[in-house]
């Protein structure tokens, strides 16, 4: 059961993309331009730091402890909305998100478990820590989030972003026998209209970097 855990972990945190394949393409590059912070941005039905679009692309590069980069592409479909928990739920090709004032959700089923997780508050300030308890595999499971930094200035892959936030997860599962066992550790890098740049994951045993994701391209819809 234990071992279900961390592959539904992966996809929620894919962060509402899906469909991710190897492309080379480096058409549309982010560019410092389409990085500004715009008021518009606050006028979608999307909050500024997760302003996902239907149809957007997000081209990543990953590398991996003692393995090659690999260049993966996270396509987004947004198939419409619908209500959960009295909220308005987007519904992507792979979960449901909701971003409010700050405040972006994701809602994904893994069978009968319904696991909701507020994965940034992006008004709050830094230190700021809030939790998500909930069943994942039939295992009790929580998640630690803490907004590290903001207003960062960040270079991923060539291009400097500003205003950039850091949210770090401690993620723990309570496994019978064992106790709580830290199940992921991993630091979540946001840009202003641009959404996630980077991803640091570490192994939960030794503290290593264990994947790294790097947004390498974006494609507008």
């Amino acid at each position: 059961m234990f071992n279900n855990i961390k592959p539904v972990l992966a996809g929620l945190l894919c962060l509402a993309f899906a469909s991710c394949k190897k492309d080379m393409a480096d058409e549309n590059p982010v560019t410092p331009e389409n990085n500004a912070v715009s008021t518009a941005a606050s006028s979608k039905a999307n909050d500024s730091y997760y302003p996902y679009d239907n149809g957007s692309s997000y081209t990543y590069v990953d590398s991996t402890l003692g393995g090659a980069s690999t260049v993966n592409r996270s396509a987004i479909s947004i198939a419409g909305d619908t209500t959960i928990d009295g909220k308005t739920f987007i519904k992507t090709n792979s979960n449901y998100f909701n971003s409010t004032d700050g405040v972006t959700t994701l809602v994904a089923f893994n069978g009968t478990d319904k696991i909701t997780t507020t994965v940034l508050k992006a008004n709050e300030p830094v230190g700021t820590v809030w939790k998500d308890v909930f069943s994942n595999a039939g295992v009790p499971t929580t998640y630690e989030w803490k907004i590290v930094a903001k207003g960062m200035n960040r270079t991923v892959q060539g291009i400097a972003y500003s205003n950039v936030i850091q949210v770090h997860l401690s993620g723990y599962a309570d496994v019978p026998g064992k106790g709580k066992v830290l199940m992921a550790n991993s630091d979540y890098y946001y840009a202003p209209n641009v959404g996630l740049i980077e991803n640091i994951s570490y192994n939960t045993a030794s503290g290593k970097t264990e994947l790294h994701r790097e947004l390498k391209n974006t494609v507008a819809p």
